[in-house]
């Protein structure tokens, strides 16, 4: 985002490595198997959250010490997605950034003027590209991961990393977003994760360091 902010231009070479020209736009967003994989990176992060509350609950019905979804861990996972994806990319950032997508814009075909991400004045009113909520949802996906036991944990931080990536890059490649709007929803969602399992998760480690101590006579 630094990069960017110093040199906007490079937001629009990033974007023109997807562009084939007038008549065919950011012909990519019209394969179907890309779809098909954009559809995934859009439903996953819900899927997991969603799953996560019947798992919650059977936990709760036999509870054991080190279960993988204790009440700290849920919301945890409830409120840093509704904090970050949910209420700073999509219900702030998207709303007040009027940054006109790259497919809207006049160098791709468009009628609006570019604008970097830092400028708030661009023609879009609503629902505009900076940032992007897919890439803040698959972003969050490090949440859960980061939970799972150790011989697991690794692995889903890596497939939850992978599916950032390929998140963003599909975002570019279709004309929705441009890198610096990725890069954001990116660093928002972690610093939300950041401090809202600060907040919590410590909360859970004092607990389980007061049942192991026990009550002192």
């Amino acid at each position: 985002m630094a990069l960017t902010a110093l040199f906007p231009q490079l937001d629009l070479a990033v974007a023109g490595l997807f562009y084939d020209g007038a008549g065919k736009g950011f012909a990519m967003r019209s394969q179907a198997n890309l779809i098909l994989l954009r559809e995934l990176g859009y439903y996953l992060p819900m899927i997991v959250l969603v799953l996560a509350i019947p798992g919650f609950l059977f936990g709760m019905r036999k509870p054991h010490r080190g279960a993988f979804l204790t009440v700290w861990r849920i919301l945890f996972l409830a409120l840093s997605f509704a904090l970050g994806p949910g209420l700073l990319v999509n219900g702030v950032l998207k709303e007040v950034s009027h940054r006109p997508r790259p497919s809207q814009i006049i160098e791709f075909g468009g009628a609006s003027e570019f604008r970097p991400w830092y400028a708030a004045d661009g023609a879009c009113e609503h629902n505009c590209s900076f940032a992007s909520g897919e890439v803040a949802g698959a972003t969050w996906l490090l949440a859960p991961a980061s939970l799972l036991p150790a011989p697991w944990r690794a692995v889903a931080l890596t497939c939850a990393s992978v599916m950032t990536v390929a998140v963003a890059a599909l975002r570019m490649a279709f004309g929705g977003h441009f890198a610096s709007d990725a890069a954001a929803a990116a660093l928002v969602t972690l610093v939300t994760m950041l401090a809202v399992g600060w907040a919590l998760l410590r909360r859970e480690g004092d607990e389980a360091r007061f049942d192991a101590s026990g009550p002192r006579s």
